[in-house]
């Protein structure tokens, strides 16, 4: 692991002198492309599916996570549609949507965060395997997914709120004495940040964090880059700008370089798989580099698996993707 390599990998995506120069001298180009490119990627960041039919079943359903299980051909989830608890947390309009599933007698829990896009079913086919280990489970339908409250996302920012509430909920409600957070992609982002934001005055006691990204704007630029093939810096003015329109959020705050001192006593698994090209896995290397620096003893870890694409690693490395989770957390 080379974290001034990985860290240059990241920086690719941040304004410097050269391209600035070029966008100066480029402008009126870089300016139509960039309203073009704001106008084409409104359905992907705002319009997806949050209920209704979904490659013939019910989205945001048991029946719609057992499709998945079957496409990824994860063959041993271990839980029955009557073991789980689909209930809201919370009263008027800041309603989440979420789901449990209840280990009789136990105090300790796991929270599973999805991806964007996904929902809480998908939260439940990344942490069903703490089940065994006598955990409880509860998952929830992100800020802007599923019947959760919001009419946006914004990559995750609104969304460490919601799991901040959840925690909360879940400390007041029952009798607890260990909780975990597992994200995913958007989710393993928002759990960062709910620790760096927090976490100080609501604590854990772990987070496994798979294929986060360390900030929102260059992250989409990534996206751009992937999907446009010109370089991103011709197609990006006013994506900030763009998000507040319809999020009213500055997504700026989705920032994860500073992650550090706030979240020095909790211990962090970074996982991600090599081939992603959907959030380079360059993210995990810095982001753990900057916890490790952080720790007065070296309690968190990395996995990198060398043939996992995006949220791919849990069905590509099935037993050993179970024993680091596990074994991160069970000593």
């Amino acid at each position: 692991m080379n974290y001034k390599k990985s860290l240059k990998k990241l920086k690719k995506y941040h304004y410097n002198w050269l391209n600035i120069t070029f966008i100066i001298i480029l402008f009126p180009v870089v300016l139509i492309l960039s309203i073009i490119c704001s106008i084409a990627f409104v359905p992907y960041l705002f319009k997806y599916t949050r209920s209704g039919q979904y490659k013939g079943v019910e989205f945001n359903t048991y029946e719609h996570l057992l499709y998945d299980l079957e496409v990824k051909k994860m063959t041993n989830f271990n839980i029955k549609k009557e073991q789980i608890n689909e209930f809201f947390i919370g009263s008027g309009s800041e309603q989440i949507s979420a789901i449990t599933v209840r280990n009789k007698n136990s105090k300790k829990w796991v929270i599973g965060l999805h991806g964007f896009k996904r929902n809480k079913y998908m939260g439940l086919r990344g942490v069903y395997h703490f089940y065994d280990q006598g955990y409880n489970i509860l998952c929830f339908d992100a800020f802007a997914h599923g019947l959760t409250y919001g009419a946006y996302s914004d990559f995750g920012l609104t969304n460490a709120k919601v799991l901040n509430d959840v925690i909360t909920w879940l400390k007041q409600t029952f009798d607890v004495e260990e909780i975990g957070v597992f994200g995913t992609s958007m989710g393993a982002t928002s759990s960062l940040y709910f620790a760096k934001k927090y976490y100080e005055e609501n604590k854990v006691d772990w987070l496994i964090s798979d294929c986060p990204f360390t900030q929102a704007i260059p992250q989409i630029r990534f996206f751009l880059k992937k999907y446009m093939i010109i370089p991103w810096w011709f197609m990006s003015l006013g994506i900030n700008r763009n998000f507040k329109k319809y999020a009213k959020a500055n997504i700026k705050d989705v920032d994860l370089l500073n992650l550090g001192e706030q979240v020095r006593d909790l211990k962090i698994l970074f996982i991600h798989g090599k081939e992603d090209d959907f959030i380079m896995y360059h993210n995990s290397i810095v982001l753990y580099h900057l916890k490790h620096l952080s720790e007065n003893s070296n309690q968190s870890q990395l996995k990198l698996y060398e043939n996992a694409k995006h949220s791919s690693s849990m069905h590509k490395n099935m037993k050993d993707y179970m024993q680091t989770t596990i074994g991160f957390v069970v000593k």
